[in-house]
């Protein structure tokens, strides 16, 4: 055996420690490698200032400079390169192993020179395999195997666009159909009757359709009297009245309105929406395999009335699952292509430029603090008005690794799901009247944004990376939760003190932002009772003075007690599903700011206007929802369900603990209450 030229070892020297070698400050160490022209005979030396020998080249008689050092001496800094450990060479394999080794040098040679069609064969089999799989499973049990045939179908068709349609024809594509019918819209649109026709026709079908399906309960019609009442507050409070485009804003609430049909009227597209926020929930509820395994008792324990987990170790940890999920999507590029697919399509139905109508549709899945990331090249390049659409966008929607966390509490996935995804064209639709676009913009293609894929070198890495990342955004939630329930209860205490000065004991905070925000509820269609709209007001002012999570907190306990009625919980439910709270300005000011230090003043300036639109737009999509949803009802995971009362059972043995017939009725009552379990 013998080592590599290039080997730190060099055979003959005294030894030295990298401990000696820094203390002597002026030796060498003699780790030098052979082959860099230095002589290395022991006799010529000199002494160092320890008076241990010390070696240098011929031609150097003072100390070597610190460059020299840094060839020999390994830094502090990790590295992937393994090149500065010496190998083992074996000059001759024999015997047996000789075999052995010709033929896995064969097999590398052959995989090397063959690996591609090795690769696409290896795909084809199990593309094959796959799909046979999947006619079995549709054989067997067609409705359960459906939403995996709808999942193939996407992927099929997102695969032959971006790989044979988009390569080989989507430049002719454009060139001889979508340019001549832009330019023939374009031709039209410009014609002031073609545009007062087309919007007579487009807001009598709305209206035909409103008026037939409200027939029997006209109540339903008092959320299009609160739409009406926002849009015009939102006019008169706009920052430039006159410059507001208005294809923006009624495109948004059309699209608005057409999502509310697809997900909340129409059968087939009712039940495929709610077959996706189930899986969408089964999915997240596995982070519980990992929380109970590492928390125990905390995220999992017995089922016992009052005895629920610990908040900070069970439903929160979501984040940390849904953040890896998220990396790992953006690793492969799938996130990137469905959020650039969207933001297309918003961009020629709403107008929006390309950065603003990217981050609307990000904001669904990432949230106000992740999104921006997408754009962060972009920013020191947009308007006034973009940059408050970016900070609407956030304000108006919730982050999807969230999702479960508010579901925990007691709201219905399949509210919070429409809502998240309606809340996109609202959120541009209301900035646009409050900051309307006075400029022309840098970025109106969406062909100019490019969205890079992760660093990572593999998938592992990235999952590790985004649980790792994802920590820092867990524990900025419940340092908040802390901060701000801890203040509640002091302003609440407060309040409560300075009414019992003059007599009234029953003031508190909720009664006071229940009071200033009863307005808003009642014409957003809470109408029932007076009762029922106050405590919905009370709901929106916690959520827009405190955050989102204390308000679905407290929702989830009323809908448990069934103080709401369903309609006032669903309407309650959209109308909080949204980051719009004075919390949310500072995250907002501070991961924007930190993009773009320049222009802190810019966004501090329109940072409450941008507010305004959030509450707005979330209170717009209630309103919506309240028209559209004929029978509300709730949902099954927010219906309390069975749990061993202790205070019951023991009421029950102190009662009919007198005779063998009492205590055996008990003890079978106590067994069937457990098979009910």
């Amino acid at each position: 055996m013998s080592f590599r030229r290039g080997s730190s070892i060099t055979p003959g020297h005294p030894r030295q420690t990298f401990g000696e070698i820094a203390l002597n400050g002026t030796s060498r160490a003699n780790s030098i490698v052979q082959n860099d022209g230095y002589d290395h005979n022991p006799r010529k030396s000199t002494v160092g200032i320890t008076g241990e020998h010390t070696f240098f080249p011929p031609a150097i008689s003072s100390p070597l400079p610190e460059d020299s050092l840094s060839r020999t001496v390994p830094d502090d800094k990790d590295s992937d390169d393994d090149s500065e450990f010496p190998e083992y060479i074996d000059e001759e394999i024999t015997g047996p192993m000789k075999y052995v080794s010709n033929f896995q040098t064969s097999v590398t040679k052959f995989t090397s020179n063959n690996s591609s069609q090795i690769k696409w064969t290896i795909i084809g089999f199990l593309v094959i395999l796959y799909f046979v799989f999947l006619g079995f499973a549709l054989n067997y049990n067609y409705k359960k195997a459906q939403f995996l045939m709808i999942a193939t179908c996407l992927v099929i068709v997102g695969l032959l666009y971006y790989e044979l349609f988009k390569p080989y024809l989507g430049e002719s594509f454009e060139k001889s159909v979508i340019e001549p019918s832009r330019q023939l819209f374009h031709i039209l649109w410009n014609s002031l009757i073609v545009r007062i026709c087309f919007y007579l026709i487009f807001f009598a079908i709305i209206a035909g359709f409103l008026i037939y399906d409200t027939w029997n309960d006209r109540q339903r019609l008092t959320g299009i009297g609160g739409m009406i009442f926002f849009i015009t507050f939102m006019f008169v409070f706009s920052k430039s009245p006159g410059r507001i485009t208005w294809r923006p804003v009624i495109w948004g609430f059309f699209l608005q309105f057409c999502l509310g049909l697809l997900v909340l009227r129409w059968k087939w597209g009712a039940d495929r929406f709610q077959d996706a926020s189930h899986y969408i929930v089964v999915f997240l509820d596995y982070t519980n395999n990992g929380t109970q395994f590492v928390y125990g008792f905390l995220a999992a324990p017995p089922n016992i009335c009052g005895m629920d987990a610990v908040f900070a170790f069970s439903s929160i940890q979501v984040v940390i699952y849904f953040g890896s999920i998220v990396a790992l999507l953006y690793y492969y590029g799938i996130m990137q292509a469905v959020l650039k697919w969207m933001a297309w399509f918003m961009q020629i139905t709403l107008g929006t430029t390309a950065a603003e109508s990217l981050n609307s549709c990000a904001c669904i899945f990432l949230g106000q603090s992740e999104a921006p990331l997408l754009i962060k090249p972009y920013l020191m390049k947009m308007t006034a008005s973009e940059l408050h659409a970016v900070m609407t966008s956030g304000f108006a929607c919730i982050a999807g690794s969230l999702f479960a966390a508010y579901i925990s509490f007691g709201a219905c996935p399949g509210y919070l799901l429409s809502s998240t995804v309606m809340s996109a064209p609202g959120s541009l639709a209301c900035s646009k009247i409050l900051f309307p676009e006075t400029k022309r913009s840098k970025l109106q293609n969406i062909e100019d944004l490019e969205l890079p894929k992760g660093e990572e070198s593999n998938a592992l890495e990235c999952i590790s990376n985004g649980a790792v990342m994802a920590v820092e955004l867990v524990m900025a939630i419940v340092a908040n939760l802390i901060v701000f329930l801890a203040l509640l209860a002091f302003i609440d205490n407060v309040i409560g003190w300075t009414g019992s000065l003059i007599g009234y004991n029953d003031w508190s905070f909720e009664l006071i932002v229940g009071y200033v925000f009863y307005p808003l509820a009642f014409v957003m269609g809470v109408t029932e009772n007076s009762e029922q709209t106050k405590t919905v007001a009370q709901l929106m002012g916690t959520k827009t003075v405190l955050n989102e999570f204390i308000a679905y907190q407290k929702l989830g306990k009323l809908v448990k007690k069934q103080a709401l009625t369903p309609r006032s919980a669903m309407i309650a439910t959209y109308a909080l599903c949204g980051f719009s709270n004075f919390s949310s300005i500072g995250i907002q000011l501070g991961v924007l700011g930190g993009m773009m230090p320049k222009r802190k003043k810019l966004l501090s300036s329109i940072a409450l206007r941008a507010l305004m639109a959030g509450c707005i737009s979330c209170f717009m999509t209630a309103s919506l929802a309240g028209v559209l949803v004929e029978n509300a009802s709730y949902c099954d995971n927010t219906v309390e369900s069975h749990c061993f009362n202790v205070e019951e059972f023991i009421e029950i043995m102190d009662n009919n603990f007198t005779s063998y017939a009492n205590i055996s009725s008990s003890g079978q009552a106590f067994l069937s209450f457990r098979e009910e379990l």
